[in-house]
């Protein structure tokens, strides 16, 4: 009986899993295509502003350079083609249905795959102001990579839930069923709550991404020193977008990941001194010394793991110091165990605030963090992997003195 029930409730959870998954996909792609339309026609309005006082291959040359990856062609009303940013272009267009449609209604859209260039398109066409055709276009593979990155993050994320499901299934089948309803309820809150705190920390830097690029798009800057810094900023957010998601894709890694194998190794000192070295353009640039010293110890972890828990925690050393302070890694050994000390001299962490600091996505002065950068996911990470290799972290920190950040990590065997 209990079997069959945790069958039932774990057939249930991945169809569901499984339904959603479908439709959020298929919502997610029409949304990005719209928005790709959206774009393109923008950009042919604006290219029709200009075409009558710009010569064809100079706006071909400003089309190239602002929108990169796009294809732009200009076509005369006998389907000759002008100019071509893809490539240089004999043949005519004018069985091109797209061309057609907009010779006969003053737009079109076509997605098909390009006989001059091989690639398939999503094409959209204008008809200008003295006649010439206008065609913008924008590869489906690149709209189609953005799926299939918010795909794995959905299947990520659905393996994850139903490896918790069946966990909690077995347990429901085994015991009462009170105690279990206030355990799926307690499940369905962390869901609940880190589906909000990636939607809320996604929608920031998205919602910068997308003031820029609606202010660019409609003209409104037009000095080539305000585009540029608008340009900057795009890819600052950009950057952070993207560390945000490879963040996300670790911890689900962690998450998911096999035992740690009885071989594993790593020379903590001289990972310590890489990461360091990896660092020393930020500690140069915030005025903060690092300095990492110590014993030349092995502990059991992998060196790409042990890497990331000493970027992690000398990165926000480095963030948190203000100029003229240290931070300084020693390496030490304590019995079985390599002993890894992070410790700064910076603004410290207030005591309420010390056993959150693993947390994903908690800050403790979120204006202050989100000014300096990263993800809010760093400590996570760091919690992770100590746990997963059977070593523990800890925190110890004064307002307005410094914090120290203890790891400690079995030593691997000889």
């Amino acid at each position: 009986m209990g079997k069959k029930l945790s069958r039932a409730v774990l057939f249930i959870t991945a169809f569901a899993l499984l339904l959603s998954g479908v439709l959020s996909v298929v919502f997610f792609r029409q949304r990005e295509i719209a928005a790709a339309r959206a774009s393109l026609n923008d950009t042919l309005a604006i290219l029709d502003a200009q075409h009558m006082d710009t010569d064809a291959q100079d706006l071909a040359r400003q089309f190239a350079f602002a929108t990169p990856g796009r294809r732009l062609t200009l076509i005369d009303a006998n389907g000759s083609v002008l100019v071509d940013t893809a490539a240089e272009v004999a043949e005519n267009h004018a069985d091109r249905p797209e061309f057609q449609a907009a010779l006969k209604t003053g737009s079109g859209e076509a997605t098909r795959r390009s006989e001059t260039t091989g690639i398939t398109y999503l094409y959209v066409t204008r008809r200008f102001t003295d006649g010439v055709v206008g065609r913008a276009a924008m590869p489906i593979a690149s709209i189609n990579d953005l799926i299939l990155q918010a795909g794995f993050i959905l299947l990520i994320t659905a393996v994850a839930v139903l490896l918790v499901t069946r966990s909690v299934a077995s347990r429901w089948a085994r015991d009462t069923a009170a105690p279990i309803e206030a355990k799926q309820e307690k499940l369905e809150h962390v869901r609940s709550e880190f589906a909000a705190n990636v939607s809320h920390e996604l929608k920031t830097p998205l919602t910068s991404i997308k003031g820029f690029t609606d202010m660019l798009a409609s003209g409104m800057v037009t000095d080539p020193a305000d585009q540029q810094r608008f340009f900057t900023m795009l890819g600052v957010e950009v950057d952070r977008l993207m560390e945000m998601i490879g963040d996300l894709l670790k911890l689900s890694e962690l998450e998911s990941v096999a035992m740690p194998k009885p071989d594993d190794r790593a020379e903590v000192l001289a990972v310590c001194q890489n990461a360091g070295e990896s660092l020393l353009p930020i500690s140069q640039e915030r005025g903060v010394s690092l300095t990492v010293a110590g014993e030349e110890l092995a502990a059991a972890i992998p060196p790409a793991r042990l890497r990331e828990v000493a970027v992690n925690l000398m990165g926000n050393g480095l963030k948190y110091t203000e100029s003229g302070g240290d931070v300084t890694v020693t390496v030490s050994r304590e019995g079985d165990k390599a002993v890894l000390t992070v410790t700064d001299n910076g603004i410290g962490i207030p005591k309420e605030a010390q056993d959150r600091i693993f947390e994903r996505f908690y800050r403790v002065d979120k204006g202050r963090a989100r000014s300096t950068g990263g993800s809010g996911l760093g400590l996570a990470i760091v919690k992770h992997v100590v746990q997963l290799y059977s070593g523990s972290v800890a925190v110890d920190s004064e307002l307005g003195k410094g914090t120290t950040f203890t790891v400690k990590l079995p030593l691997a065997k000889e």
